[in-house]
């Protein structure tokens, strides 16, 4: 059976590999993660791939996180980039219906969110209001904002599909018969809807690092 896989900038940033590989950065991370790539397609004949739009993604990732142009050209040179193919793949009627029912659930969630955040902010600037204190009023209004995002992100994105991104990472691993490597539990869900086969980072390292030593006696 081909060892096909498609990945997810998750893939490579999961925090659980720096122990796995035995490093302490980013950087490390990488450049172990790309030296297994190759060793494991020479060896294995393992196939690893991408969306365009999750190596861009990935790319913009790991520069933002100082990670070196050197380590970040290694692992893109031991993926192949491609396209889904979004006009001839076919996804069954029901997963739409279930994601269209599932986001009207999220959007009355994410308004009562919003709603109990006006009226904590209604009530904290009233406090400050009487108390005159600009300054806490000030304060008040980005605590009340920072909770509001999260947990409106937590109401709304959490566990689901939200992205173009993400979908075309199902439709590639759909249509090559690869196992995605996640752990995004909105694309996880997707793929067990579909029949996708998917793997956790940390499992997916060992795994090869397993294959590795079956096969040569050595990682």
């Amino acid at each position: 059976m081909p060892l096909i896989y498609v990945l997810d900038t998750s893939a490579v940033t999961d925090p659980r590999l720096r122990e796995i590989f035995g490093v302490k950065t980013l950087d490390g991370v990488v450049r172990e993660y790309a030296r297994l790539l190759i060793r494991s397609h020479i060896v294995l004949g393992a196939e690893f791939y991408t969306t365009p739009s999750t190596a861009l993604e990935l790319r913009s990732f790991l520069e933002r996180n100082n990670v070196s142009r050197e380590a970040i050209d290694m692992l893109m040179g031991a993926i192949t980039i491609r396209s889904p193919d979004l006009y001839t793949t076919r996804i069954p009627a029901i997963i739409m219906s279930d994601w269209i029912h599932d986001m009207l659930i999220r959007i009355t969630k994410g308004l009562r969110v919003a709603e109990d955040s006006v009226r904590r902010a209604a009530r904290r600037g009233y406090d400050y209001g009487v108390a005159q204190d600009k300054k806490g009023f000030e304060e008040s209004v980005a605590e009340t904002i920072h909770e509001l995002r999260e947990k409106y992100r937590e109401a709304t994105r959490k566990g689901v599909i939200d992205t173009r991104v993400d979908f075309d990472l199902v439709v590639l691993a759909h249509e090559i018969n690869g196992e995605l490597v996640t752990n995004d539990t909105g694309i996880m869900k997707l793929c067990m809807q579909i029949g996708v086969k998917y793997i956790e980072p940390p499992r997916f390292i060992n795994k090869l690092f397993l294959l590795l030593r079956e096969r040569t006696g050595r990682v």
